[in-house]
């Protein structure tokens, strides 16, 4: 029988954990201070993940930590270390992104449980197969994936985890370069400026075109799925994950809640929707308008929020007039003092808050729908006559959930049961609703009572208390004479067992411990010291030169094993073809050492071109590295020369040539089947000091541009071999 699916919750910090495990989920996943790609989240630090981990282990919720960041050569030991810490802390599983780190972890703490995140760039069935191959326990698919390729991958027996709400990239995870290209701050490495929030317009190189649609041409709506949780539960979907690890608390409460309430009616068949007034605290609480992506084929209107890329709130109201720092606002909708607001103007919206809600010439707490307040308002631009006034945070219903989540504990179902007998100690036993079993005994001998004895109705108040521990108590008697026992050593014996079952609780895997690294790669093969891919058809191949052809980045394909051979290699589905002399390209994201040993390894695999993320001096620390653990030289290559993909993008309509941003940089536009590829606007340039071979990528380059950047590259690598 098929296990129940899992509700996965985000827990950015101790308060968003607590509202998690209260409002109903099955797991929660989180970062720690370091390695995590959600670097501006609260995070855990060491001591407060321990409390973490027990917290919910106690309360049967699992705790998965998120290392999902590339990792260079330098900082790989002090990941491990970090690794070895979560191990012994009993978490339950890592998310991981670098091939080196799982490759690592794999070896030396076999027994660890490893999710490959979306940041791994898993969407399609024949990559589900290889990292269940490699040893991974769950893949978290591209939000990409459709509901068809879904199942293809439910199909190959690795859990597969998709995403069910929240904020969507409008590129591949983990293909994403433009925030490192232009700001210098790596998605891959936690710190995404969120360029494709930013305005772009599409141009034809020269002129750019306004849409009418809006001027955030690659700016999503936010992901929501709720009232197709039966068909992906239908489609052996095992983990339903809730973005959000940079949302307060009551947005992770609510949001939870309302996932666990859908997923408890499927399973006892009753069928679910979401309320209309429970759609409209979501919408309060944060939205950028709603979709189902590309999970249920949402069109690009119904996906993207070309208007704004921010939070939306909910209407309510329209704004008569402007005079000397106020507005005068109709409501349609309840407004409470200190409510966020927004009034939709141009260039920008107009931000305030309900500081001082006028009414009537009197100041008021709080106004309904068909009052007319004026409100206090100093930012510019200055509203105009019938504009919409919005609400973005509503003070009334973030009480509402606060007071919600406090009353709210979850509890674990024990029995007790009592055996007291003269000349015997008190003796107390605990099965919870897992089967865990405990037992304690008092520290003194029960004496026959010479007056009252404790009654089965004291000791059932007495056993029944639980303090801090959540637990809920039933008592059974299986023996009880007229003996004389004090109270207070009665709830010390009683606190005792509770606390020798929540130790049992918290720790939940038996593990056998850290296993020594041992690994001997292949030794690679250099055929041709600079290799190329480019649009155009060449002839170019002689010795020390040669084009490759390049798989598709984005290959929903199903699990049918081909022959591949002569190729650059673009994601993990690849690696589990019947290869023969091919190269990984780019986009696994190769940063260290132990990656390009695992990588390289495959079967069919002579080389590897590293991340174009990576410094000089970090792709010395690699090669060094590889040459010292392994003593071999490191068939790797390095870009010198391309316009790098930025982002890759399925189902994008445009079909201008370029993207314009508003520093007027222009990003190219090209086609890869269905997937739109923006390319940098100027292209990378970098000497090769240090791999045995160079690359480079031309695009959009003309025949005779072509043919001296090969030129170039050429005398560069010729001077070298």
């Amino acid at each position: 029988m098929r296990k129940k699916i899992e509700l996965l919750s985000p827990a950015g910090n101790m308060d968003a954990l607590h509202a998690a495990v209260a409002a109903g989920c099955d797991a929660v996943y989180l970062g720690c201070t370091s390695f995590s790609a959600r670097a501006f989240a609260g995070n855990f630090n060491h001591e407060e993940l321990l409390e973490a981990v027990r917290f919910c282990h106690i309360r049967n919720v699992k705790v998965y930590v998120t290392m999902n960041t590339l990792l260079y050569e330098a900082e790989m030991d002090a990941a491990m270390k970090e690794v070895g810490f979560l191990y012994e802390a009993d978490v339950d599983a890592l998310l991981i992104q670098d091939y080196g780190l799982f490759h690592r972890i794999r070896l030396e703490y076999p027994d660890f449980e490893l999710h490959c995140s979306t940041q791994m760039h898993i969407h399609n069935a024949a990559g589900c197969q290889f990292m269940k191959e490699q040893g991974a326990s769950r893949a978290v698919l591209a939000r990409e994936t459709s509901i068809e390729t879904v199942r293809q991958c439910c199909k190959t027996g690795i859990e597969i985890e998709v995403f069910a709400y929240g904020a969507l990239c409008v590129g591949y995870s983990g293909q994403c370069l433009m925030s490192s290209s232009v700001k210098n701050r790596s998605g891959n490495r936690g710190v995404c400026a969120q360029m494709c929030r930013l305005r772009f317009y599409p141009s034809d190189g020269h002129s750019r075109f306004d849409s009418p649609a809006g001027e955030y041409a690659l700016a999503m709506k936010d992901l929501n799925v709720i009232d197709r949780i039966p068909e992906l539960i239908e489609a052996g979907v095992s983990s339903l994950k809730i973005e959000g690890r940079m949302k307060k608390s009551e947005y992770v409460y609510l949001v939870t809640k309302t996932f666990r309430e859908a997923i408890d009616a499927y399973y006892s068949g009753r069928l679910y929707q979401v309320s209309e007034q429970r759609l409209h605290m979501l919408e309060r609480l944060f939205n950028r308008g709603f979709t189902e992506g590309y999970l249920f084929h949402a069109d690009f209107a119904q996906r993207m929020t070309m208007d704004r890329p921010n939070h939306r709130g909910v209407e309510i109201g329209k704004v008569l007039r402007y005079k000397d720092g106020k507005v005068l606002v109709r409501l349609s909708d309840h407004l409470s003092q200190h409510d966020g607001l927004r009034i939709l103007n141009r260039p920008v919206d107009t931000g305030l808050t309900a500081v001082k809600i006028e009414k009537k010439g009197k100041l008021v707490n709080a106004a309904e729908a068909g009052d007319e307040v004026w409100l206090e308002c100093h930012s510019k631009p200055v509203p105009k006559p019938g504009q919409p006034l919005l609400k973005t945070s509503d003070t009334s219903l973030l009480k509402q959930l606060q007071k919600e989540m406090e009353e709210h504990e979850r509890l674990i179902s024990v029995q007790i049961s009592c055996r007291a007998l003269i000349g015997e100690p008190l003796c107390l036993e605990a099965v919870d609703e897992e089967g865990f079993h405990v037992s304690a005994q008092s520290r003194i001998i029960l004496q026959k009572a010479d007056k009252a004895p404790i009654g089965k109705e004291r000791m059932t108040k007495a056993l029944s208390k639980t303090g801090e521990e959540p637990y809920r108590v039933s008592v059974l008697f299986e023996e009880l004479q007229e003996v004389f026992l004090p109270v207070n050593e009665l709830n010390e014996t009683r606190r005792q067992l509770l606390k020798l079952l929540s130790e049992k609780r918290a720790s939940r895997h038996e593990r056998k411990g850290h296993q020594t690294y041992v690994f001997s790669p292949r030794e690679g093969i250099m055929e041709y010291p600079l290799i190329y891919t480019e649009e155009k058809d060449s002839a170019d191949d002689d010795t020390h030169f040669r084009k490759f052809v390049k798989l598709p980045v984005v290959s929903e394909n199903e699990c049918d094993r081909i022959f591949i051979g002569r190729s650059i290699l673009s994601n993990a589905g690849d690696l589990w073809m019947n290869l023969d002399h091919c190269i990984a390209g780019m986009t696994f994201n190769i940063t260290n050492s132990w990656a390009l040993a695992f990588i390289q390894s495959q079967p069919g695999m002579d080389a590897v071109i590293l991340s174009s993320e990576c410094s000089e001096e970090q792709i010395a620390a690699i090669l060094d590295g590889y040459r010292n653990r392994y003593g071999l030289e490191a068939p790797a290559y390095q870009l010198v020369y391309g316009r790098r993909p930025m982002m890759f993008i399925k189902d994008y309509p445009y079909e201008m040539p370029y993207l314009e941003d508003l520093e007027q940089r222009m990003y190219p536009l090209i086609k890869e089947g269905s997937t739109t590829v923006i390319l940098e606007p100027e292209p990378y340039r970098r000497a090769n000091r240090y791999c045995r071979g160079s690359y480079l990528i031309l695009t959009i380059e003309g025949d005779r541009e072509s043919e001296a950047i090969k030129e170039e590259a050429y005398e560069e690598i010729f001077r070298r071999i």
